[in-house]
């Protein structure tokens, strides 16, 4: 249903399709692996290792990019730079708690509120209104969203524990887990045990 809501609002042969919506598309698909992988360790690592990596991968890329489209920036434009960065990074630990406290089924259709933040946004700032169908489009996508919170909601959690949740993990994020090894070292170790003695 979510994605029939996404087709109203694109509406596919009304716009020439450009590199743009190739890169929110790829956004898209980067983000719900980082939703899935966030759910699968986020009770194990720490946060600083959830924000550490993806935020060097992000600055690495910008900076690649960044001699090719770089521009003067002024100090208003720098303190501006400054209230993102630490709106974003308020952000995303409330974005890894969320996941770390609830299914992923549940937390990824709340993100579908942006859509009202950007109309909100856009109307406010630039004085933007948004046209029927990207509003029929929205209502749907919300729609579908909240569905699934509540559907989601009543239903009774899995008593499956993820095999991540029961690996040992050490202060150190560069020390591995030994989750893998010490299942070997049992089952070499009960197999010695079996075998017959000479």
């Amino acid at each position: 249903v979510g994605l029939i809501g996404v087709i109203v609002v694109l509406r596919p042969g009304a716009t020439q399709f450009e590199l743009g919506h190739l890169a929110a598309l790829t956004a898209a698909i980067c983000s719900a692996v980082a939703a899935v992988i966030m759910r699968k360790i986020g009770r194990d690592e720490r946060s600083a290792v959830l924000l550490l990596y993806p935020m060097m991968a992000n600055f690495v890329v910008m900076g690649c990019a960044m001699p090719f489209v770089y521009e003067p920036v002024s100090g208003l434009h720098l303190g501006g730079f400054a209230t993102i960065a630490v709106l974003g990074f308020m952000g995303a630990l409330f974005h890894i708690a969320a996941y770390r406290t609830a299914p992923a089924v549940v937390v990824a259709p709340m993100q579908y509120s942006q859509i009202l933040w950007a109309v909100a946004y856009g109307a406010f700032f630039f004085g933007e209104t948004p046209a029927r169908n990207t509003a029929i489009g929205a209502g749907i996508i919300i729609a579908s969203g909240l569905y699934v919170v509540f559907r989601e909601g009543g239903s009774t959690a899995s008593r499956t524990t993820p095999v991540l949740r029961t690996q040992t993990r050490y202060l150190l994020g560069t020390v591995p887990r030994i989750g893998a090894l010490r299942r070997i070292w049992r089952r070499n170790r009960a197999a010695a045990a079996k075998a017959p003695t000479t």
